[in-house]
């Protein structure tokens, strides 16, 4: 029983000092430690939160993933600075182990998920491949055919719609048919309405990855 009892109260110790210093750490930062908690909270909305967020922050802040995961960084929607990270100083803004490990069963090795000399492996062949004018003839017919053969039918439907969902899944549907050669079907119009898209469904499992501590499974029950 003394034993016992000695345990429990470590036990009990531990738990304390772990929430004292959660609760520490959360006030020595309070911009961050906030955003993985109330994303989970808004993962039915997640696109109108997070425009609301930056609106509120004038463009940019940072964030803190769940505490023990090691995740944080800083989200901006600022013109500058997305050309200063994409373009004028791109190589001093690797992923990194931690993005692409997260990510590496949605995009695997591939452009979107690849660093340094393997990144600019594939931007140069993509560009290439992108300004032939084979492949513009092609993308051309692409979309003459998902206007013509989706939207139009869409909006003779007459039903209302949410038009920044529609261009994402013309968008996906685009990007599929030129870069694949495969039909996504996103705006392919059924009795109920508009398909579920698996692939968005895999972005924001992917999402909830990226800010969750390692090991921590809770976001999967989340989200279902």
């Amino acid at each position: 029983m003394e034993i016992q009892t000695a345990i429990s109260l470590q036990g009990s110790d531990l738990a304390v000092a772990a929430a004292a210093l959660f609760a520490c750490s959360a006030a020595a930062r309070p911009c961050c430690g906030r955003c993985s908690a109330t994303l989970f909270a808004h993962l039915d909305d997640i696109y109108e939160w997070g425009a609301a967020a930056l609106a509120r922050s004038g463009g940019t802040f940072p964030y803190r993933g769940m505490w023990g995961g090691g995740s944080s960084g800083v989200v901006t929607a600022v013109p500058a600075n997305v050309e200063h990270m994409l373009r004028a100083n791109f190589a001093n803004y690797p992923k990194g182990n931690y993005y692409r490990k997260r990510f590496a069963e949605l995009l695997s090795e591939g452009i979107f998920n690849a660093d340094g000399e393997a990144w600019r492996a594939q931007r140069r062949a993509a560009t290439v491949e992108m300004h032939s004018a084979q492949f513009v003839t092609y993308s051309t017919g692409t979309i003459d055919q998902l206007v013509h053969g989706r939207l139009l039918p869409l909006r003779d439907a007459g039903d209302a719609v949410d038009l920044q969902e529609v261009l994402l899944r013309f968008t996906l549907d685009n990007i599929c048919a030129a870069a694949f050669g495969a039909d996504a079907e996103c705006l392919t119009v059924a009795r109920g309405g508009l398909p579920d898209v698996p692939f968005e469904r895999t972005t924001e499992l992917s999402l909830a990855r990226f800010v969750a501590a390692p090991g921590n499974h809770g976001y999967a029950v989340l989200i279902q």
